[in-house]
């Protein structure tokens, strides 16, 4: 289905009836990542998926693409559905889209899960521990600048450390190439430098962080301290998983996120 925002269209879908949980997804990636989430979840709840602008089967407007673009599609979305406090699930990006969604929309969300998501995402270890090393981002982002396709396989081997999961990463791959080298670099220069940690204490929605413990993206590091600095935030961890266990662990996550819906 077809949102209109402005002069560009937002591709969504709704599946199921109940409570509603509201999937948003990361980095160059679309909301065809949950379909192991809609598959378990529409039985009991509303499933509300959506592709950021820029990412997907959304429009790619020429616009400067930062997180105030897709906050407005968030709220698009929900007012769209119709939402009333939705539990915000978050991946990585959209995990960070959720901690600020939170604070600066207070009562708009009922609860906030945040998958494999870090407030800081490139930091020197002697910050903390939080994510992507600077070195790594830099040749990560030189790649997806110099040859977008080898670039961005290079950050799919990256989130994916576990063995015999080749269908997903070409699946993963081929999500990449619906966007834009220029929107990642964009996208990645805004959101990723982003630093989240002084709001965290001013979430007051539940949250749970669920995390990969051999995440090489959002290291665990990142997870830990999600759970440390938001109050009453509990954390889940996901042995030999890395940074999407919704897709190498799926039975174990949707148990855990079930267990963890408000």
């Amino acid at each position: 289905m077809i949102l209109k925002r402005d002069s560009h269209n937002i591709y969504y879908e709704v599946f199921g009836q109940g409570d509603p949980l509201l999937f948003v997804h990361g980095w160059m990636m679309s909301s065809a990542i949950w379909k192991k989430q809609i598959q378990h979840f529409a039985k009991t709840h509303q499933v509300i998926v959506f592709d950021l602008t820029g990412y997907g089967q959304s429009d790619k407007p020429e616009i400067e693409y930062n997180p105030d673009v897709w906050m407005a599609d968030i709220d698009a979305v929900i007012a769209h559905c119709n939402l009333d406090k939705p539990t915000f699930i978050g991946w990585s990006m959209g995990g960070s889209l959720g901690m600020g969604y939170a604070v600066s929309r207070p009562d708009a969300l009922g609860s906030l899960i945040l998958v494999d998501s870090t407030p800081l995402l490139v930091a020197p270890p002697d910050v903390f521990q939080p994510g992507t090393p600077p070195e790594v981002a830099e040749q990560l982002l030189g790649a997806i600048n110099s040859d977008f396709s080898s670039g961005a396989r290079g950050f799919v081997e990256l989130m994916l450390s576990e063995d015999n999961v080749d269908d997903i990463k070409e699946e993963l791959h081929a999500i990449t190439q619906q966007t834009t080298a220029k929107i990642a670099l964009e996208s990645i220069m805004s959101a990723g430098t982003a630093d989240l940690r002084p709001i965290l204490s001013d979430i007051c929605v539940p949250t749970i962080v669920l995390h990969g413990e051999e995440d090489m993206v959002c290291n665990l590091g990142a997870g830990q301290h999600l759970a440390a600095n938001i109050p009453d935030a509990k954390l889940h961890t996901f042995p030999g998983k890395g940074h999407a266990p919704f897709l190498t662990d799926a039975e174990k996550f949707n148990s855990i996120l079930a267990a963890s819906l408000p």
